[in-house]
């Protein structure tokens, strides 16, 4: 499915991911101006989803059950914004590369704001209660389920969505998810830092914050 998304691109988040606090300097904005034209021109939005029953998956970690218990269905989703994306970012870095990371950061932000549209969908297409969406790397859910969640969503061949051998997403400003789905309510579940593989490296943790945003 095609995403149409005209931004703007998340300036707070976008500042938060190249590790600049507060509002930024006027240089800096007006090349996330210039970036952000240049994103949002090179993206070609898609998604794909599928509903399935959560005995159907691999749930390797438990932090990935917890989120979908009390559960009977799972939304596995992709989403990315296409090769352009990755090809402008690439050039970038030969020219330069302050405008190469400014680029990259966004692309990210930006790949979030795109997803978070599709959800929306998908909540509106299907009559159920959601929790919200889990991804492979998150918690103690292996990034390798990347690799059965393309096979599920037949990624490749429906949005050009593919994964590495190394189980990264190919284009790399791609998302991929689950939700659990019920005709009651659910929670869903937040990972603590302790269940997390990335604890020792991850930057926020350093900061003093964690995906919660706090």
């Amino acid at each position: 499915m095609r995403i149409d998304f005209a931004g703007p691109i998340d300036r707070k988040q976008w500042l938060s991911r190249m590790g600049v606090k507060g509002d930024g300097d006027a240089g800096l904005l007006r090349r996330m101006d210039l970036c952000e034209k240049r994103l949002l021109s090179a993206a070609a939005s898609q998604g794909v989803y599928r509903v399935v029953k959560p005995e159907a998956l691999e749930l390797k970690g438990q932090a990935i059950r917890k989120h979908l218990a009390g559960c009977t269905e799972a939304v596995l989703l992709g989403v990315t914004l296409g090769a352009g994306v990755d090809h402008l970012i690439r050039g970038s870095q030969i020219r330069d590369m302050a405008e190469a990371f400014i680029l990259d950061c966004g692309a990210s932000v930006l790949a979030e704001q795109v997803c978070d549209l599709f959800e929306e969908r998908i909540r509106r297409e299907n009559s159920m209660h959601f929790t919200g969406r889990y991804s492979p790397g998150y918690g103690d859910y292996p990034l390798e389920c990347q690799d059965e969640l393309i096979r599920l969503l037949d990624g490749a061949r429906k949005i050009g969505l593919n994964v590495s051998r190394s189980h990264l997403l190919i284009p790399r400003k791609s998302i991929t998810a689950v939700m659990g789905g019920a005709d009651h309510p659910v929670s869903g579940y937040l990972a603590t830092c302790g269940e997390c593989t990335l604890r020792d490296t991850c930057v926020l943790r350093k900061e003093g914050r964690n995906c919660a945003g706090f």
